[in-house]
């Protein structure tokens, strides 16, 4: 019987869209060639995944002295082949190993969320933990993205949706006016009410919520919904350090009735397929998954444009997306109007999740993404001395 590999892979928590891409990989690794640990340095320890043993770590500061010998502990019980670093948090305390020319790290682009000084302290004590030849640790891989596959699940209406979920049903009793009328004078304020929508526009949002991912701009979106009394819904699944702040200015702006702040859910593919179209204004590289993973499920996605998003929509086919080299002002309008504009056009957005289901099948399949980490784990075993 031949030699099982062994890898540890190494994630910063299970909230951010990498979580469920590691989690779906490891999964389908062949159980006759390689053998698996997951070791997630912060986060809940409430997830594992089925017969990977999983090691969860309480990472507190961006270099942590019980996380530095938490995982030296680990690799000196594990004895891996390889160390897979799956994103920016995991590629400091990745190259503990002593192979340093067996550590992988995927090529994702560096959360630009801290500060300058805060990357400056990073970068010495990342050369205080790692020994020797720094050009060596760690050897970057290129993965092509994939969506991670869901399961076909008929969507729910919105109604039982938000009784599910335990939050009240907001009866439409007004007009609803349209903003994007050709006929629309801001002066005359000349609008041409329509009846209300029988169903609520469900808006879907799953990020940590921290003010980084720009929370605070996509409530103010929802602030300008309600001015024009629109029936809507917002689901925002995940927590973070700012949860209270969102919450105070939910209630501010009096949007606690279509504004709902759910939680971390480990059923999201159930919860996607129901919303209309998913609001991800988040700059960081590390949660773009999420992109995909509405993709895959057949949702329009306005996103933040980034180098991720550009690659996965296609502005105006599969999606909408919002220049980022505008102010906050910017983002909020510019978000505000896309979302308008997909309510208003019923065939736009049916067309949108028609090619966002044939993009996602043709151009980011799961399992090509499967074999290339597999074909850079052996490559690196056999260039390893």
């Amino acid at each position: 019987m031949s030699h099982r590999l062994k890898i540890l892979h190494i994630i910063s928590s299970w909230g951010s869209g990498i979580g469920n891409e590691l989690a779906e990989f490891t999964r389908r690794l062949p159980c006759d060639d390689f053998e698996s640990e997951i070791c997630v340095l912060s986060g809940p320890k409430n997830r594992n995944v089925p017969n990977v043993p999983t090691t969860t770590l309480s990472l507190r500061w961006s270099f942590d002295v019980s996380t530095y010998f938490g995982i030296s502990c680990l690799l000196r019980r594990f004895r891996p082949d390889i160390v897979h670093a799956w994103d920016s948090f995991a590629q400091r305390y990745g190259t503990l190993h002593a192979g340093c020319h067996r550590v992988l790290a995927e090529k994702r682009d560096t959360d630009t969320t801290s500060g300058r000084v805060q990357q400056y302290f990073d970068s010495k004590t990342y050369r205080f933990i790692v020994p020797r030849r720094m050009s060596d640790c760690p050897k970057t891989v290129i993965i092509p993205p994939a969506a991670v596959p869901v399961p076909n699940i008929e969507p729910i209406p919105a109604e039982e949706l938000v009784q599910q979920l335990g939050f009240p049903l907001v009866e439409p009793t007004q007009n609803y006016y349209p903003v994007l009328q050709s006929q629309y004078d801001p002066v005359r304020r000349n609008y041409v009410p329509i009846l209300p929508r029988t169903t609520p526009f469900l808006i879907g949002m799953v990020l940590p919520l921290c003010s980084e991912h720009k929370i605070l701009d996509a409530l103010w979106a929802f602030e300008t919904l309600k001015q024009v009394q629109l029936n809507f819904h917002v689901f925002v699944i995940g927590e973070g350090k700012d949860q209270d702040l969102f919450l105070r200015y939910r209630d501010r702006w009096k949007l606690f009735s279509q504004v709902h702040f759910v939680g971390n859910r480990h059923d999201v593919f159930r919860l996607m397929p129901c919303f209309d179209v998913l609001l991800h204004l988040s700059p960081s590289a590390e949660y773009s998954g999420t992109i995909l993973s509405a993709m895959s499920c057949g949702v329009p996605v306005i996103a933040l444009e980034t180098p991720e998003s550009r690659e996965y929509v296609l502005d105006g086919t599969t999606g909408m997306l919002i220049p980022a080299d505008g102010d906050f002002r910017f983002y909020r309008r510019t978000a505000a109007k896309n979302l308008l504009y997909l309510f208003e056009n019923e065939a736009l957005r049916q067309s949108m999740q028609r090619a966002a289901q044939d993009r996602v099948a043709k151009q980011f399949n799961f399992d090509a993404a499967v074999q290339k980490r597999i074909n850079v784990y052996r490559e690196a075993t056999k260039a390893a001395p």
